[in-house]
This record gives C-alpha cells, sequence and structure tokens, in this order.
C-alpha cells in the first residue's frame, strides 16, 4: 500500500466518525425524505417549490464539493425557474452512482452514504444540508455550519 493510500485511508476512517456524530444529512436520507413528500402531497394543490432557509435561494443543480471531492454540493441561486418537488428528487436520484469530476479534476463517485453541502461550483463553503420543513406548499432545507 503506498502512502497515498493510507493517507485516503485514514482520512475516510476520520470522516465517517464525524458524520456518525452529525445531523448533516446524506444524499440515501434527501432522497427518502422527498419520496415521501412527493408520494404525500395534495393533488388539489400546486406541486411545492424546493428552498433553502436563507436569502430565496433555491437549489439548480449538483456538483463535487470543492472542501473535499468525494462528498455532494447542492448549487444555488435566487434567479430562474424554482425547482419543484418532484424535480428536485429526480435531481437527487441521479447523482447515485454517478461519477463527479472534482474542481481540479479527478472521477467521483456519490453514493446514498454521501454527504450533501450547499455550495456552489468551486466553492468549499460549510454549508450542511441538517434537514427539511415541509410547508405544503413550499419544502425547506435547513442548513448549517459544519466542520468538516
Amino acid at each position: 500500500m503506498n502512502m497515498q493510500d493510507v493517507f485516503d485511508s485514514v482520512v475516510k476512517v476520520s470522516r465517517a466518525k464525524t458524520l456518525s456524530d452529525s445531523d448533516q444529512m446524506l444524499l440515501g436520507g434527501l432522497i427518502e425524505a422527498f419520496e415521501k413528500i412527493v408520494a404525500h402531497r395534495d393533488e388539489d394543490r400546486d406541486e411545492p417549490i424546493v428552498r433553502f432557509d436563507f436569502g430565496y435561494m433555491f437549489p439548480t443543480s449538483l456538483d463535487s464539493w470543492r472542501g473535499s471531492y468525494d462528498e455532494l454540493a447542492l448549487d444555488y441561486t435566487h434567479e430562474g425557474e424554482e425547482l419543484t418537488a418532484t424535480k428536485f428528487l429526480e435531481l437527487l436520484k441521479s447523482a447515485v452512482g454517478k461519477n463527479f469530476t472534482g474542481y481540479k479534476g479527478g472521477g467521483f463517485t456519490m453514493s446514498e452514504a454521501t454527504p450533501v453541502w450547499v455550495s456552489n461550483y468551486g466553492e468549499g463553503c460549510n454549508t450542511a444540508v441538517i434537514g427539511i420543513i415541509d410547508e405544503g406548499w413550499q419544502v425547506i432545507l435547513a442548513t448549517g455550519y459544519r466542520e468538516f
């Protein structure tokens, strides 16, 4: 085993420990929550939109997170068309098993056990998705600062 493999192994074990003590949501947990929301929504109402809990922002797409390329980032904006809960669920599901390119290269495959951050392409801020608030007409992605 070369030194890089040893280092990667140590980091992986440390990260798993940090996540076990964290409220940060994983991709699989987000998918499960949105599957329930979509399945139980009121058919007589418009489908809920998805927003963050800050500054009228909403998710747009997914990238490899610059803080650690093997983790996932939700890109965001406050302009354009907001995603519905169904479209957001489709976006999340499309990431499972998908290979993302890191900011400085390399391929990283995401799984249901991948942590989810809120960070635009090329940024490595420590804003994590930590919960979901279903208000019926909108679904809020609750966020918080979390150490890596």
